[in-house]
């Protein structure tokens, strides 16, 4: 029987597992002979390495688990389901993303023309918001990252905010 906190960590880092799996296959390939093959391998090591990258950066950008409530993402429209609140979002409807840090954990709030949407970073499903904030023109990832990472006292962080000329610019996660 294999044990239960061993599968949810495979579960949980399983895309990089994999990549790391076809960057060890592509140094193989690389090392059977000839020129076509070395040159198969490394274009297989180089898609493994951005591969890997991106799922490391998904990793620390839903460290921690346990917030009530579940995130479903729809294109672009973001969901959240929680316990006493919750709401849909179109991305193209926000104004504005803040990021509120506290000792305990954090939560994402989205701004538009209603109620704002909070959301926990350690709800079920938060890491999809990974995506959905890389297509926003100008989301300042590396930051959001550190934040979500970081540990201190009940801060709010406004991360983005729309200008006029982003209305247009809003691209597809597909």
């Amino acid at each position: 029987m294999i044990r239960p906190e061993l599968i949810r960590w495979t579960r949980r880092n399983g895309e990089a597992l994999a990549m790391i799996g076809l960057l060890i296959c592509s140094a193989w390939v690389a090392t059977r002979g000839g020129p076509v093959l070395l040159v198969m391998g490394a274009v297989m090591g180089l898609l493994a390495l951005a591969l890997l990258r991106s799922a490391l950066l998904r990793l620390r950008f839903s460290r921690r688990r346990g917030d009530p409530g579940m995130v479903m993402v729809d294109e672009l429209r973001v969901g959240y389901f929680g316990p006493d609140t919750g709401g849909f979002f179109e991305m193209g409807q926000v104004r504005a993303i803040d990021l509120m840090t506290y000792p305990t954990g954090a939560h994402w709030t989205l701004h538009g023309d209603g109620e704002p949407l909070m959301i926990p970073t350690a709800a079920k499903g938060a890491e999809q918001l990974f995506d959905v904030f890389a297509s926003l023109h100008g989301f300042p990832m590396k930051r959001a990252l550190d934040l979500v990472e970081g540990k201190g006292s009940s801060t709010t962080h406004r991360l983005w905010q729309r200008s006029p000329a982003d209305d247009r610019k809003v691209r597809s996660i597909v």
